[in-house]
């Protein structure tokens, strides 16, 4: 029997908060290679100690480290400040430190997770000086958000000089091309993981007396657009009908929108937070909306689908990848209040094909994404190593 040494990966997040669904591919990913007698090490730039999926990490071995706690910056600007003329570390310490950390390391591959597209070069950038194997996880990029001229020929660089670029979507592969101006030859499409496990779709429930959508996204109204939704649930012929919407998540928008609500008299809406059992959402709604501004491919759609239920989403990212229209769904032209209130009135005329549009809708996601994204992600990175 050969043997076959364990292999050294980094994980690097980029994710400026506390925890992000950009993360979940990373993190299982690595708590999976941990599993299998690997040496996992992973750096992010916020870390709360006692997040739930801190605590799951480090439980299965691999320990978290905060990048912007590496250099005790208080200490080295109060001794900066002591020495006049004279810097005890460069200006960029965070970056200084991070590389000495992975030079201790020596990693066979580091894998850099960008919650957009280029918010984690300078981590590319590192390796690539370095010499130390990368890959780069890029979890959305924005038509309407480019990279400053400056930035872009150490963007195409560090892209050119990956192991592998993976993306969410066809889309944000096709954009950051375009961004760079160049092909990326080493590029592929790659899933993120799911909450929504379920065997089969899940039955359905009469209505009653009320439709009940639900807009399972970060309210965060840059990338997610509830304020347009808001707008359009104003029209008094929204107001009139039984219709209901749950906006399902936290986010830094959350009191803007309840406002917002109240402003415009919209009352056949509620806020009920984040909800950890998605499928239990799914057990009392029959619709997914999403009037986002911009998507990789949002987690919200494909669980939704897994469990058997229609969705009413805008055509950006990854969305119109997976989401057809008139058969699984319905598409918005684009997030703006015509476009989705047009989607919307679609959706409302057939609400008798709901539940056959729902069921094409889960044997079509079966089709597209794989049932362990994870599994099959650590692999690959694994195999890299082996090659």
């Amino acid at each position: 029997m050969s043997y076959n040494p364990c292999k050294r990966f980094v994980f690097i997040s980029s994710c400026p908060e506390a925890w992000g669904g950009s993360e979940e591919l990373w993190a299982s990913a690595a708590r999976i290679l941990a599993t299998k007698g690997q040496v996992v090490r992973a750096f992010k730039t916020l870390v709360v100690e006692q997040h739930t999926r801190i605590l799951e990490l480090q439980s299965s071995g691999v320990p978290v480290l905060d990048i912007h706690r590496l250099h005790f910056l208080r200490h080295l600007n109060y001794l900066n400040r002591i020495t006049p003329g004279r810097q005890l570390f460069p200006k960029d310490a965070v970056n200084y430190l991070l590389a000495r950390q992975l030079r201790q390391l020596q990693p066979d591959l580091v894998v850099i997770s960008q919650g957009e597209n280029f918010d984690g070069l300078k981590y590319a950038e590192i390796c690539f000086r370095n010499n130390f194997p990368y890959v780069i996880v890029s979890q959305k990029a924005v038509d309407y958000y480019w990279p400053h001229d400056k930035l872009r020929p150490l963007m195409r660089e560090v892209f050119r000089s990956a192991k592998r670029c993976f993306f969410v979507s066809n889309h944000n592969l096709s954009l950051t091309e375009a961004q760079i101006g160049e092909k990326l030859e080493n590029a592929e499409v790659v899933r993120n993981p799911y909450c929504a496990v379920v065997p089969t779709p899940l039955p359905w429930f009469g209505t009653g007396e009320c439709f009940r959508l639900a807009c399972v996204a970060r309210l965060f109204i840059w990338d997610k657009g509830q304020d347009i939704l808001l707008r359009v649930l104003a029209q008094e012929k929204w107001k009139q009908r039984n219709l209901h919407v749950d906006f399902f998540g936290q986010g830094i928008h959350r009191e803007g929108l309840i406002g917002m609500a109240k402003l415009l008299g919209v009352v056949n809406v509620s806020f009920p937070g984040f909800k950890e059992d998605i499928v239990d959402v799914w057990q009392s709604h029959q619709a997914l909306i999403l009037p986002s501004r911009c998507e990789g491919l949002p987690l919200a759609l494909v669980e939704a689908m897994m469990c058997g239920r229609l969705a009413i989403a805008t055509d950006v990212g990854g969305i119109p990848e997976v989401l057809e229209d008139n058969q699984t769904g319905f598409l918005a032209k684009g997030a703006s209040f015509h476009a989705i209130d047009e989607a919307l009135e679609r959706a409302w005329s057939q609400r008798d094909r709901w539940e056959h549009l729902g069921l094409r809708a889960a044997q079509r996601i079966r089709l597209m994404v794989p049932s362990n994204p994870s599994e099959d992600f650590a692999t690959r990175l694994l195999g890299m190593c082996s090659a």
